[in-house]
Formats: structure tokens, C-alpha cells, sequence
């Protein structure tokens, strides 16, 4: 499988480069780009968390445990004093990055449930719900993050599975079909759970029509076929009629040019 430096590249090139899709289709403010890109980036190392002592893990649940124990902090702030909402958020923070992290790993196995579309639709989900409903950022824009996060996570996906491949042997090594699966057949159990956790987290997140309108596949297509490639000329260099790009035809298209 591609190590961790080769997924953290790769999902953070891929991220930049749908975050420039993003801008020019006015789908996300300028300065919310970033994040676009650090939501696919960290997806795209979100597959690994089942590693224990594997670096996406432990950020991970550092990550969960400062939110878990702001999240504390928030709710106590005003019964305590300072030295005890101290006590407070190193305790919720230990607890969320030891003692959590302990259980899990002793529950999980690697490239199991967590290398699948399953669980890539659940942590999409999961990042809409905490955007929204913690940050406060428009439902659309939550979903998008939320979108961001999937396609760093099937890129890793998609990587150790191409990372299964033996090119120089014309022959599939003995991981190949374990990274890019629906759901976990070699454990139903750990499916239907994550299964129960996905429709947790869909049953409490935000509205998604405006999301849905921004993504439906005509919408896309029509933005694509008038942004994706320059107009005649790249960079303002005119080019010679021979090579510069032509209009590219729709089945309408072609169509209408035979009648």
C-alpha cells in the first residue's frame, strides 16, 4: 500500500485541484479554500485511523480530543472556576486521546470497515453535521467540506489499491480488492454498525437541497463545458487555429449538426 507522505501528497494535490474547481464556479468563498483543501487532505489520511500507532490515528484523536474537550468546556464554563475547567479539558482530552483510542484499537483491524465507501460516506456525513451544527457554516457550504473530505478519502482508497498492482510482474499482490470496497464482508458485524452510525449522523444533518441543486449532474456539466478549457487560447497566447481547442460537441450537438 502507498505510505503515509505518498496519501498526504497525493489527497492534497487532488484536494487543491477541486478547490480551484470550486473558486471558479463561485461554489465557496475565496477564503474558505483552505479549508476545502485541509478537509480533502484529511480525508485522504482518514482510512489509516484504524493503524494504531499509525500518525493519521494519533492525529485523528489528538484532533477528537480537543474538540471533545472544548465541547466540555463550553457547556461548564459557567459552574466552575478556571483551575477546574483546567482539570476539566486535560481530563476529556486524555480521556477522548488514551482511553478511547485504546478501545477502538482493540475493536478494529486494518483495512477493515474503515477502508470502505461506507465509512467514506459516514465521515462526509459526519463533517456536514460538525460545520453545521458546531461551526455555524451554511448548509451548503458544509456539505461541500463534507463532499471534500470523500474525495480524499476514495483517493486513499484508490491508491492502495493501485499500490496492489505488481506493474513490473503483470500480477495483483494478495491486497488487492481489500482498500476499495462498498462495505466490510469479512466482517458484517462491523458493517452494520457503521451502517447504524451512518444513519446516526444523516438523521441529524442539515438541509442538503442547495447542496443537491449546486451538484446535480446537468448543473455540473454545463459549468464544466464552459470552464473547464480556454477559450481558443491559454494564458492570453493566441494559437494557431490548427491546435487551438475546439468547442467540444454534446450528443445534442452532433445531432443538430447531422439535420
Amino acid at each position: 500500500m502507498a505510505n503515509f507522505n505518498t496519501h498526504l501528497a497525493v489527497a492534497a494535490v487532488g484536494s487543491g485541484l477541486c478547490a480551484t474547481v470550486a473558486l471558479a464556479g463561485n461554489a465557496a468563498p475565496n477564503s474558505y479554500l483552505l479549508t476545502l483543501t485541509l478537509a480533502g487532505t484529511i480525508g485522504g489520511i482518514l482510512p489509516d485511523i484504524d493503524l494504531e500507532k499509525a500518525i493519521p490515528s494519533r492525529i485523528l484523536f489528538s484532533a477528537l480530543g480537543v474538540i471533545a474537550a472544548f465541547i466540555a468546556l463550553f457547556s461548564l464554563e459557567k459552574r466552575y472556576s478556571i483551575a477546574e475547567l483546567w482539570i476539566v479539558w486535560l481530563g476529556v482530552y486524555a480521556l477522548v486521546r488514551y482511553g478511547v483510542h485504546w478501545i477502538f484499537h482493540t475493536r478494529t483491524r486494518h483495512r477493515g470497515i474503515f477502508h470502505s465507501l461506507l465509512a467514506g460516506g459516514f465521515f462526509m456525513v459526519l463533517t456536514a453535521v460538525i460545520f453545521a451544527r458546531i461551526f455555524g457554516e451554511p448548509a451548503a457550504l458544509a456539505w461541500l467540506t463534507g463532499l471534500f473530505v470523500l474525495i480524499g478519502f476514495i483517493i486513499h482508497l484508490a491508491l492502495d489499491e493501485i499500490y496492489s498492482v505488481d506493474i513490473e510482474g503483470a500480477q495483483l499482490k494478495k491486497s488487492f480488492g481489500t482498500a476499495l470496497k462498498v462495505v466490510d464482508r469479512k466482517s458484517w458485524r462491523a458493517s452494520a454498525l457503521m451502517g447504524v452510525a451512518f444513519g446516526a449522523v444523516v438523521a441529524s444533518a442539515p438541509p442538503s437541497q442547495e447542496f443537491e441543486d449546486i451538484m446535480a449532474p446537468p448543473t455540473v456539466f454545463t459549468f464544466l463545458k464552459e470552464r473547464l478549457l480556454p477559450k481558443g487560447n491559454w494564458f492570453g497566447i493566441e494559437l494557431p487555429k490548427s491546435v487551438a481547442a475546439e468547442p467540444v460537441k454534446t450528443a445534442a450537438d452532433i445531432s443538430a449538426d447531422a439535420k
